[in-house]
């Protein structure tokens, strides 16, 4: 009997310390996987909202990455189609985007996840439209750097999509 009982629990501490190891090895995967798709989502979103801003062309793309009530309550993106965009008066041909995503955080239970995000567009390169030539400086007014918190929602399925940016108004780039 003391043999038995030994060789059992010696099973069931093996058992429990596989299974351990296995729960811990999916959520690995699960946190790999979620913030590996919002990494993804939130580089090529910030990415097309800059593109959107400047050329505003291909606003239905943005559907993509933000939700309609975002889209719907953005000052940036709203502004881009007025003359109160720096860039209104001007054909965008070119720009460099530089994005860095630090500090994902996963809320499984929320199902968020946040994330910090400082963007840079430099050598903004385009021309005045002839029709506004009289009211546009003949230099484009280079974008501001900005750092932002961004927070993703979990839509239905495994779909992830940019539900709110709040600007840090204490950010001032250095490298510029």
């Amino acid at each position: 009997m003391k043999y038995l009982r030994r060789m059992l629990f010696f099973i069931a501490r093996k058992l429990v310390l596989y299974t351990l190891c296995a729960a811990l090895m999916i959520y690995a995967f699960y946190l790999a996987y979620n913030l590996g798709n919002a990494y993804i989502l939130v580089s090529e979103g910030m990415q097309k909202r800059v593109d959107v801003c400047l050329t505003r062309e291909d606003y239905a793309a943005l559907n993509k990455y933000f939700s309609a009530s975002f889209l719907s309550a953005d000052p940036v993106l709203a502004a881009a189609w007025t003359e109160a965009s720096p860039y209104f008066f001007y054909n965008i041909s070119s720009y460099e985007y530089d994005i860095s995503v630090s500090r994902l955080r996963w809320h499984p239970r929320r199902g968020t996840v946040t994330c910090v995000v400082t963007e840079r567009v430099t050598d903004i390169n385009g021309r005045v439209k002839a029709e506004y030539a009289s009211k546009a400086a003949p230099d484009i007014v280079p974008w501001k750097s900005t750092r932002y918190t961004v927070t993703l929602h979990k839509q239905s399925g495994s779909e992830w999509i940019i539900t709110g940016l709040e600007q840090d108004l204490s950010y001032k780039d250095t490298d510029s």
